[in-house]
């Protein structure tokens, strides 16, 4: 159920669903591409998209050791479709059955968002055009972000009457900070590429499309080339660590390798670097 990518073209096997993902592998299969693929509605995620993602990435992450999340078409993500909403705008909140079946409709797309947090691979995105609404609470559930110096960001959930309830005001504010994150959540205003790495929630930016991807498939390929347990180990502490104390996350990490931590692991890497797989160090003088 996936394709293969060469040249940095898409060379499709088989789709997943081709209504809505696109999903390709790298050619030496250490990379997995998930691509919103909806160009004409603006890559806007309908339902069937929140209830596909999980699965789509719980399969990739069994094959790949990264994962690259990016939009087909001029945008990477316009938010929630708008078929969506009219579900949401149907139900009658005074009504007990109506209020749990919009609770499990909110906790369904916020598990949704959160598979791509909890994937045991990083996962990078890959924005270029619009992100908007659901596009952000997206991508601040991926590890690394990287845009395009034109891509357009914002939090418009205040302009469509509610308060965004998917992710991105408990997730933002820990990565530009809570000052920016209230200021661009409570405004709803447009931000540039420029701005958002200005404000780190992107780490990169890229003067077009094509050197973006370019940049994302290098990062991954970086990535994918070291120890995937070491990898996989340091996501998992980092996001431990984000919502613990520092004391607990310091003592979490000594369990973590002293059980998990084998010693062929660094010999592994060590052997690696000696035969010119990683960066030369400068020798301590200690």
């Amino acid at each position: 159920e996936v394709a293969k990518v060469k040249g940095g073209k898409a060379r499709v096997v088989t789709m997943i669903d081709e209504a809505n993902f696109e999903v390709t592998r790298s050619d030496d299969n250490l990379v997995g591409f998930i691509a919103f693929n909806r160009p004409k509605r603006g890559n806007a995620v309908n339902l069937d998209m929140w209830r596909q993602l999980p699965e789509i990435v719980r399969q990739l992450e069994k094959d790949v050791k990264v994962i690259v999340l990016r939009g087909l078409g001029k945008h990477f993500c316009t938010g929630i479709d708008l078929d969506v909403l009219n579900t949401i705008t149907t139900l009658d909140g005074n009504k007990v059955e109506d209020a749990l079946k919009f609770r499990d409709l909110v906790l369904m797309m916020q598990e949704s968002i959160t598979s791509l947090e909890r994937c045991t691979v990083p996962v990078i995105a890959a924005v270029h055009g619009c992100c908007y609404g659901a596009g952000i609470d997206i991508i601040t559930a991926c590890d690394i972000r990287y845009s395009t110096q034109d891509a357009v960001f914002s939090v418009k959930e205040v302009d469509v009457g509610l308060a965004a309830d998917l992710g991105t005001l408990q997730r933002l504010p820990k990565i530009v900070g809570d000052g920016v994150a209230r200021e661009l959540c409570l405004t709803a205003r447009d931000f540039g590429g420029e701005e958002a790495r200005h404000a780190h929630l992107v780490t990169r930016t890229f003067p077009d499309h094509k050197s973006l991807m370019r940049g994302c498939c290098d990062l991954a390929h970086s990535i994918a080339n070291k120890d995937e347990f070491a990898v996989q180990g340091t996501k998992h502490i980092l996001l431990h660590a984000r919502e613990n104390s520092t004391e607990s996350a310091l003592n979490y990490v000594a369990v973590w390798n002293t059980a998990l931590l084998k010693k062929e692991q660094i010999l592994r890497q060590l052997a690696k670097r000696k035969r010119g797989g990683g960066a030369k160090a400068p020798k301590s003088k200690l």
